[in-house]
């Protein structure tokens, strides 16, 4: 399928999805919002997909929302609520993915597109990537799950700082902070991104995507609970091929070959 605001292509069993309106520094146009569903959704259906990359085009990662388009929100509450909850399920929809998702910033990450990154699992930042939660600069406050999202990361202090003052974050800091993984050179990012998901794309598929479900739960569970996940999803991976080829490796003394199944 082609896009309009997006560039996709896959390669070695990895998506890579490029956010693809330099006009208005990716911005989350209602035609972005659109297209990132209907990707989504290609790859939850393509076995041959194993893991994700989400970068921007040009100077930005993405800009959040479109603000031109915003002064429409303010003649209904309840369009305004319809909007922010739709992206709401855009960011849901990435934590759900049964597949690992990175997030390669290579530009400035703010507002909604501060947080459409902080919903990856792994965050790989350019040198020249910058942070913030903006939204209090017009009033507004942190959607797109923001506020789920960096308490958890930063820690609740750091969190209220970010948020009640909008500051930039280079990506020195937030590497400091734990928004990021790890910060590269701006030519090293798209390598070092793509090495990283190609070599999540040939691990044992099924693993991953439980691992992944299982520590977002855990993240508003108790202890029983996340012992309990554990122990249906290890039942589940004890008759997958992956474990039994994961096993027949180890005892051949060589690297496994895993398949997803």
């Amino acid at each position: 399928m082609d896009y309009e605001a997006l560039i996709f292509r896959k390669e070695k069993g990895v998506a890579v999805i490029t956010l693809n309106n330099q006009e208005i520094r990716n911005a989350l146009s209602d035609k972005m919002m659109d297209e990132l569903f209907l990707v989504l959704d290609e790859i939850e259906k393509d076995d041959e997909v194993r893991a994700v990359v989400i970068t921007g085009a040009g100077r930005a990662f993405s800009s959040g929302g479109n603000v031109n388009s915003m002064q429409r929100l303010t003649e209904s509450a309840i369009l305004a609520r319809d909007v922010v909850v739709r992206l709401g399920k855009l960011i849901m929809r990435i934590t759900e993915l049964e597949k690992p998702v990175i997030a390669a910033v290579n530009g400035a990450a703010v507002g909604a597109g501060c947080n459409l990154a902080l919903a990856a699992d792994i965050i790989i930042a350019s040198e020249n990537a910058v942070f913030s939660e903006i939204f209090v600069r017009i009033g507004l406050l942190p959607d797109a799950g923001g506020m789920f999202f960096l308490p958890r990361l930063i820690g609740v202090a750091h969190a209220k700082r970010l948020c009640f003052t909008g500051d930039m974050v280079n990506a020195e800091e937030a590497e400091r902070l734990g928004m990021v993984n790890k910060v590269v050179p701006a030519e090293e990012l798209e390598a070092e991104a793509l090495g990283l998901a190609e070599r999540l794309a040939k691990g044992p598929t099924k693993a991953i995507a439980l691992m992944k479900t299982i520590i977002n739960k855990g993240l508003s569970c108790d202890l029983a609970a996340v012992c309990e996940y554990e122990a249906q999803a290890q039942a589940i991976l004890l008759q997958t091929e992956d474990f039994k080829e994961g096993m027949q490796a180890f005892q051949e003394k060589r690297e496994p070959k895993f398949k997803g199944r």
